[in-house]
Parts: structure tokens; C-alpha cells; sequence
């Protein structure tokens, strides 16, 4: 195939895959987009649209053969990671390499560079056995995280209070795991946060912190990422500084970045760490807000050759929140203010994860939750008030209330 402007190829088109599609179109490229349902997202926004299970290497690598392009990309999604790998290696584009596409893929891998760098590190232990967790959880004790080794959208995580909930939690985990591995780890309290960043040239610079929030009825699953922009209460200079150094460890080339961890007695333990942006539009609206940069362009130059240097120390220009709303359970009957909140002012995205005539229930992992918005401040209060305002003017009628 031959064509005036570069190819690009994106693994995954679901909604989080969307903008990055539109920032290949806006920088005058030519997308090929491949994903398993033939309703995809971003296949709207592509000019060819191929299925194909992202998690199939052979499938894409046959696709990628035919159309020839000069990128393989993906961000917010971490299964796609593995694939986008494996078929630059195999094309000779560039790209993270499969070594490090595993050590950003597997919870496991990341535990072990943890270990390696001295970075604080729960008690962990992965296996495809039971009986071998049920050691590892006895000996521990409880509270207990049970998660699968590789799998995203907080799918199979749960919390475990008593070995009585071992079995039913590993059966659920295991079923999320490429692998069919299921990592057992020590609960890590304190107050969870996530850091967003670039690395180019094997260089790391974080480029954003969040301070997250859970819901009450689902501790695993977060409703709120606020980015302040003034100093909070946690030292984050010292953890971006912990997050690049790790980066860097664990030989990321290039590409975006986004973690995830407990700051507890002072010190900041790693939860997980992916070579890809975080979803619902971290990567893609909210870092430019906050930071000032533009991850995903620099993903898409990078892929194609272009070498780039890392942004200087970023000074947030702004506060943002990223809610995520629950509304009561029950069969929606209608959805009403949408355009009214979209339209108040610092409002950047608002988009309800349901339709009319579907049955509300508790959010029980990341992709369950009912709607989400992003909202931008001069400061933290006035982003959380225009947030809330946002929300007051939603309102869900029900044709049934739901049997939970």
C-alpha cells in the first residue's frame, strides 16, 4: 500500500482509544485501527478498520503486514501493550521492546523490580495454584488483595478478610488473567495516588499527581482523582522522583506512563505501573490541562522515529477532578440535564456509561462505573464546585427500581 502521509496502526479501539486516534488524524496521519467488535469506537474515527482481538498477536501482525505502517501504537489500554510490542519487533518499528512490555503487563515483574530498586513493596506472592496462595494468605494474614497477575479495570480484584473468601476470590482473578495467574498480596492502607508521565530516550519526567478516593461500597474501585495545584499534604516531589527513578529501572524507552500507589507511614508503595496512559481520558485531557504537555502526540512522534527530549519540570497551571458518579440502582427510564452540565463553565467532558433502558447496579469494577466527568479549576475548590454543580444538574428517572 502506498500512501502520501505516514501509517499508523492502533491496537484496541474502544472509547479510551478514540482521542488517540483523533491526535493521529490531526497530525496528518493515516490510521488503521483493529479491535474485536465490529461496533467499535474508533472505528468511526479511522480510515480502515480491521477485527481483531487485540490480545491476538498473529491477527494484527497479518493486518499489519498488508497495510504496512510506519508506527504500532495503543494507549489506555494495558492489554494491548503486549501486542503493540511484539509486532514492532517483528516489523522493526519502533518500540518498547517485549521484555519491557511483560515488566509493565505483569504485576508480578513490577513487584520484582520494586524489590530490586529498594522501592517500598507490599508481601506478595503470584500463583496459578490455590493451595500455594492459601499459604502465602495464611502466614500473612488479613486484610489480603487478590488480583489477576495481568488484567486491567480493576476486573477480579478484591479485598479478603478471612481465608473463607480465598477460594471464590482466586476462581474470579484467575478468569481475568492471560497468564492464569492470580497474585496474593498484603493490604497497604494509607491514601492512594497516581502519577502520570513521559519517558523519551529512556528518560522519565512525571508530569502529574493525583490524590484518589474509593467508593464506600467497593474500596477497589476509585470515584474521584483530584490533581491539585497547589502542594498538598503528601510530599510529591519526592514520590515523582521515586516514579522516574523506577521508570527508568525498569527500561522504559519511551512512551506514556501511569501508576498507581499507597502512601502509607510516609512512605510511597507501589500498586502497579503501565507503559500506556491512564484511561478515561487522563492521558489525553487531563495532563495537557494540568501539565502543559501533550503525552499523546509525543507517543505518536516517538513511534515514529522522531526523537524528542523530555519536558523541563512542569509547574501545574491548573486544579482538575475526574468524578466518577453512582447513581441509584434500577431500569432507566429517561436522562435528563446532560447538555445543561456539560455546559457549566470549567466543565471539560461529561458522559454517562449507560442508556436508557438499562438496569443501574453498584459500579463493581473501573468499566461498571455509571458516568464520569472532568472538571478544571483555578485551585482545587473551584474545580471539586464546578464538579458538583455539574452533577446537581443530572437527574436519572427510573422505570423500575432494580432487584440487587
Amino acid at each position: 500500500m502506498s500512501l502520501d502521509q505516514p501509517i499508523v496502526m492502533v491496537i484496541a479501539g474502544g472509547e479510551w482509544q478514540v482521542p488517540l486516534i483523533r491526535r493521529a488524524k490531526e497530525l496528518g496521519l493515516f490510521v488503521v485501527n483493529t479491535n474485536l467488535y465490529t461496533d467499535s469506537p474508533g472505528f468511526r474515527w479511522a480510515d480502515v478498520s480491521r477485527i481483531a482481538d487485540v490480545r491476538d498477536i498473529s491477527s494484527n501482525l497479518r493486518i499489519a503486514r498488508e497495510f504496512r505502517p510506519d508506527a504500532i501504537v495503543t494507549d489506555q489500554s494495558d492489554i494491548a501493550v503486549p501486542t503493540v510490542a511484539a509486532l514492532s519487533e517483528e516489523l522493526g518499528l519502533p518500540g518498547i521492546g517485549c521484555d519491557a512490555a511483560l515488566k509493565f503487563t505483569s504485576k508480578a515483574k513490577m513487584r520484582e523490580a520494586c524489590q530490586q530498586l529498594g522501592v517500598p513493596s507490599p508481601k506478595w506472592r503470584v500463583s496459578d495454584e490455590l493451595h500455594e496462595l492459601a499459604e502465602f494468605v495464611c502466614d500473612t494474614g488479613f486484610p489480603i488483595v487478590i488480583k489477576p497477575v495481568d488484567s486491567q479495570s480493576s476486573r477480579g480484584v478484591r479485598c479478603i478478610h478471612g481465608v473463607a473468601e480465598l477460594a471464590e476470590a482466586f476462581t474470579d482473578a484467575k478468569q481475568y488473567s492471560t497468564a492464569g495467574q492470580v497474585l496474593a498480596e498484603q493490604f497497604i492502607g494509607g491514601t492512594e495516588l497516581t502519577v502520570e508521565g513521559i519517558s523519551c530516550e529512556s528518560h522519565h519526567r512525571s508530569l502529574a499527581v493525583s490524590v484518589k478516593r474509593h467508593f464506600a461500597h467497593n474500596p477497589m474501585v476509585a470515584d474521584r482523582l483530584l490533581y491539585p495545584r497547589q502542594q498538598s499534604e503528601f510530599d510529591f516531589e519526592l514520590l515523582m522522583s521515586q516514579h522516574d527513578r523506577l521508570v527508568e529501572f525498569m527500561g522504559l524507552k519511551f512512551g506514556i506512563t501511569h501508576a498507581e500507589y499507597k502512601c502509607w507511614n510516609g512512605r510511597f508503595y507501589l500498586v502497579e505501573v503501565a507503559a500506556r496512559g491512564g484511561g478515561t481520558r487522563i492521558s489525553s485531557h487531563i495532563v495537557p490541562l494540568v501539565a502543559g504537555v501533550d503525552p499523546v502526540g509525543m507517543l505518536l512522534r516517538m513511534s515514529l522515529g522522531e526523537r524528542l527530549e523530555l519536558p523541563g519540570k512542569v509547574i501545574p497551571r491548573c486544579a482538575a477532578v475526574l468524578q466518577f458518579v453512582e447513581f441509584s440502582a434500577g431500569v432507566v427510564a429517561d436522562i435528563r440535564g446532560l447538555e445543561s452540565a456539560r455546559n457549566v463553565p470549567g466543565v471539560i467532558e461529561l458522559h454517562p456509561n449507560f442508556k436508557i433502558g438499562e438496569t443501574l447496579r453498584s459500579s463493581a469494577d473501573d468499566r461498571t462505573r455509571h458516568m464520569h466527568l472532568i472538571a478544571t479549576g483555578t485551585d482545587t475548590g473551584s474545580a471539586l464546585a464546578t464538579a458538583a454543580e455539574a452533577i446537581r444538574r443530572v437527574e436519572v428517572r427510573y422505570a423500575a427500581v432494580a432487584t440487587v
